[in-house]
């Protein structure tokens, strides 16, 4: 009678079991690649908090959103380059299916591209920045003209066939996740990172921009000096766009904007990605109810209030045009 007893009680327990991980598959996987670059080379000047945020990112993603371990990719410093953060990128297209999530996390340095020499055609905005060296003399970062926002792996000085070295534009991301949202699947790009900016500031608010000039990417004294190659032919975009619903863009700051990189509680981080950790409520039941917009109305204006303080502009922005501001922060496609 015992031993039927325990069998009865193991066959239901398997059962139940059972049932909760078809539950778990079919409300999908989260996937997640964190990418922090504190230790850059050249004449790419290093930074401090990138490594913190992606660990921390992660962590949070993992303790606070249910992510598993080994459905998520940590890459920083020397592992972050250039082949290794497109390769993942392009492992969890292949991995992330209908009613996946995946989130892409990056903190580091941020640059622009002259859009004319990429592969697709597709910047409006015209921007022209000017910045004082450490000598006080005023040098062009970038000349008047459309742009394509990068990140920069570290190894970004190095040559790769491509005008833009081993840089990874904009264009490259947006062919990647946009076909993971093709699949189905809710992607959330999340950049800690400048893509130009105003006056440098930093050595009297005690903030480090992540933004660096063109020019120190490509070893060169000034913008005149730079020499991209043969320009890629004129086409206008080719990438297809991202599932209407399924994509979610957040970044530390506008075009014209540096993301800051400071200690901050006595802990190096960049100032957009502490403050996300820091909006993000801390039991599950407030976490499954605030949505994107709801975050990033806390996050933003919390970073520009501290920026004010530091005597700098930082105004982080939620890009919605592909995706839904009011769904659940970091949940997966369907989530009620």
């Amino acid at each position: 009678m015992n031993k039927l007893g325990l069998l009865g009680k193991i066959t239901l327990f398997t059962f139940i079991f059972l049932i909760a991980v078809s539950a778990a598959s079919a409300k999908g996987r989260k996937y997640g690649l964190f990418v922090g670059i504190n230790a850059y080379g050249g004449e790419i000047n290093p930074l401090k908090g990138c490594v913190n945020d992606a660990t921390k990112m992660r962590e949070a993603m993992i303790t606070k959103f249910g992510f598993m371990p080994d459905d998520t990719t940590l890459l920083t410093d020397a592992a972050a380059t250039r082949e290794a953060i497109m390769g993942n990128l392009q492992k969890y297209q292949t991995l992330a299916g209908p009613g996946d999530l995946f989130v892409f996390h990056y903190s580091g340095h941020g640059t622009l591209f002259p859009d004319s020499y990429s592969e697709e055609q597709d910047e409006t905005k015209l921007i022209y920045m000017e910045d004082t060296n450490d000598k006080g003399e005023v040098e062009v970062l970038y000349e008047r003209g459309t742009y394509d926002s990068a990140i920069v792996p570290v190894n970004a000085m190095e040559r790769s066939g491509k005008p833009w070295r081993s840089l990874i534009l904009d264009d490259e991301l947006y062919a990647i996740l946009g076909a993971i949202t093709r699949k189905g699947a809710q992607v959330v790009l999340i950049s800690d990172s400048c893509h130009s900016g105003t006056i440098d500031k930093a050595k009297r608010s005690g903030a480090q921009r992540r933004e660096t000039p063109l020019v120190r990417v490509f070893g060169v004294r000034r913008y005149s000096d730079l020499d991209f190659g043969k320009p890629a032919s004129k086409a206008g975009r080719t990438s297809l766009p991202p599932a209407k619903g399924l994509y979610i863009s957040m970044s530390g700051s506008k075009d014209d904007e540096y993301s800051l990189d400071a200690t901050i509680g006595g802990v190096p981080m960049g100032l957009f990605t502490n403050r996300i950790l820091a909006s993000i409520p801390a039991t599950a039941a407030q976490r499954v109810t605030m949505t994107y917009a709801q975050l990033m109305t806390k996050v933003s204006s919390a970073v520009s209030m501290q920026a004010i303080k530091w005597e700098r502009n930082q105004n982080p922005q939620l890009n919605a045009d592909f995706g839904n501001p009011a769904a659940p922060i970091f949940t997966v496609p369907g989530f009620k």
